[in-house]
Protein backbone atom coordinates (compact mmCIF):
# COMPACT_ATOMS: atom_id res chain seq x y z
CA UNK A 1 0.00 0.00 0.00
CA UNK A 2 1.13 3.51 -0.78
CA UNK A 3 1.98 5.66 2.22
CA UNK A 4 1.48 9.40 2.20
CA UNK A 5 3.01 12.00 4.49
CA UNK A 6 0.74 13.69 7.02
CA UNK A 7 1.29 16.16 9.84
CA UNK A 8 -0.57 15.71 13.13
CA UNK A 9 -0.98 18.87 15.19
CA UNK A 10 -1.45 18.97 18.97
CA UNK A 11 -4.98 20.22 18.30
CA UNK A 12 -5.78 16.93 16.62
CA UNK A 13 -5.69 18.08 13.03
CA UNK A 14 -4.28 16.07 10.15
CA UNK A 15 -2.71 17.97 7.28
CA UNK A 16 -1.03 16.82 4.08
CA UNK A 17 1.37 19.75 4.22
CA UNK A 18 3.27 21.22 7.12
CA UNK A 19 1.82 24.45 8.42
CA UNK A 20 4.50 27.10 7.96
CA UNK A 21 5.00 29.70 10.65
CA UNK A 22 2.55 27.95 12.93
CA UNK A 23 3.33 28.12 16.65
CA UNK A 24 2.26 24.54 17.26
CA UNK A 25 4.74 21.81 16.51
CA UNK A 26 3.37 18.98 14.38
CA UNK A 27 4.36 15.35 14.17
CA UNK A 28 5.28 14.03 10.72
CA UNK A 29 3.93 10.56 9.95
CA UNK A 30 3.73 8.23 6.96
CA UNK A 31 0.47 6.33 6.66
CA UNK A 32 -1.54 4.33 4.17
CA UNK A 33 -5.31 4.79 3.99
CA UNK A 34 -6.06 2.23 6.72
CA UNK A 35 -3.49 3.74 9.10
CA UNK A 36 -4.80 7.23 8.31
CA UNK A 37 -8.29 6.09 9.29
CA UNK A 38 -6.98 4.61 12.57
CA UNK A 39 -5.37 7.91 13.50
CA UNK A 40 -8.54 9.79 12.53
CA UNK A 41 -10.57 7.49 14.79
CA UNK A 42 -8.15 8.02 17.69
CA UNK A 43 -8.46 11.79 17.26
CA UNK A 44 -12.26 11.63 17.08
CA UNK A 45 -12.33 9.48 20.21
CA UNK A 46 -10.48 12.19 22.12
CA UNK A 47 -12.68 14.94 20.71
CA UNK A 48 -15.81 13.10 21.79
CA UNK A 49 -14.60 13.07 25.41
CA UNK A 50 -13.78 16.79 25.36
CA UNK A 51 -17.26 17.53 24.07
CA UNK A 52 -18.87 15.63 26.94
CA UNK A 53 -16.70 17.37 29.52
CA UNK A 54 -17.35 20.85 28.12
CA UNK A 55 -21.10 20.46 27.99
CA UNK A 56 -21.67 18.72 31.31
CA UNK A 57 -21.00 21.60 33.73
CA UNK A 58 -23.87 20.91 36.10
CA UNK A 59 -23.43 17.19 36.47
CA UNK A 60 -22.94 15.94 40.02
CA UNK A 61 -20.60 13.31 38.58
CA UNK A 62 -17.77 15.81 39.12
CA UNK A 63 -18.05 15.07 42.84
CA UNK A 64 -18.04 11.30 42.42
CA UNK A 65 -14.35 10.35 42.65
CA UNK A 66 -14.86 6.95 41.00
CA UNK A 67 -16.63 8.63 38.08
CA UNK A 68 -13.92 11.28 37.77
CA UNK A 69 -11.19 8.62 37.91
CA UNK A 70 -12.90 6.56 35.22
CA UNK A 71 -13.12 9.63 32.94
CA UNK A 72 -9.48 10.45 33.63
CA UNK A 73 -8.43 6.86 32.91
CA UNK A 74 -10.49 6.83 29.70
CA UNK A 75 -8.85 10.08 28.55
CA UNK A 76 -5.35 8.88 29.48
CA UNK A 77 -5.89 5.66 27.54
CA UNK A 78 -7.17 7.57 24.50
CA UNK A 79 -4.16 9.92 24.60
CA UNK A 80 -1.79 6.97 24.95
CA UNK A 81 -3.40 5.25 21.96
CA UNK A 82 -3.03 8.38 19.84
CA UNK A 83 0.61 8.98 20.80
CA UNK A 84 1.36 5.30 20.26
CA UNK A 85 -0.05 5.47 16.72
CA UNK A 86 1.82 8.70 15.97
CA UNK A 87 5.03 7.11 17.28
CA UNK A 88 4.45 3.91 15.31
CA UNK A 89 3.77 5.78 12.04
CA UNK A 90 6.20 8.61 12.67
CA UNK A 91 9.38 9.44 10.85
CA UNK A 92 12.62 8.82 12.75
CA UNK A 93 12.56 12.49 13.83
CA UNK A 94 8.97 12.17 15.12
CA UNK A 95 9.80 8.97 17.00
CA UNK A 96 12.81 10.64 18.62
CA UNK A 97 10.73 13.68 19.55
CA UNK A 98 8.05 11.56 21.25
CA UNK A 99 10.69 9.47 23.01
CA UNK A 100 12.41 12.64 24.29
CA UNK A 101 9.07 13.89 25.59
CA UNK A 102 8.72 10.68 27.61
CA UNK A 103 4.99 10.77 27.00
CA UNK A 104 4.56 7.07 26.19
CA UNK A 105 6.38 5.95 29.32
CA UNK A 106 4.51 8.44 31.50
CA UNK A 107 1.10 7.52 30.10
CA UNK A 108 1.91 3.81 30.15
CA UNK A 109 2.78 4.03 33.84
CA UNK A 110 -0.56 5.67 34.64
CA UNK A 111 -2.88 3.85 32.27
CA UNK A 112 -1.57 0.35 31.81
CA UNK A 113 -1.62 -0.88 35.41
Amino acid sequence: MIKKTYYVTPKGELHETEIEGHQLNSFKIKANHEEYMKIQQAIEKLRSQKYVQQHDFFSTNHFDEKEVDSHRDWTDNAIYDLYYLVHQLGTPETKAQIEQMGVLDALNTHTRK
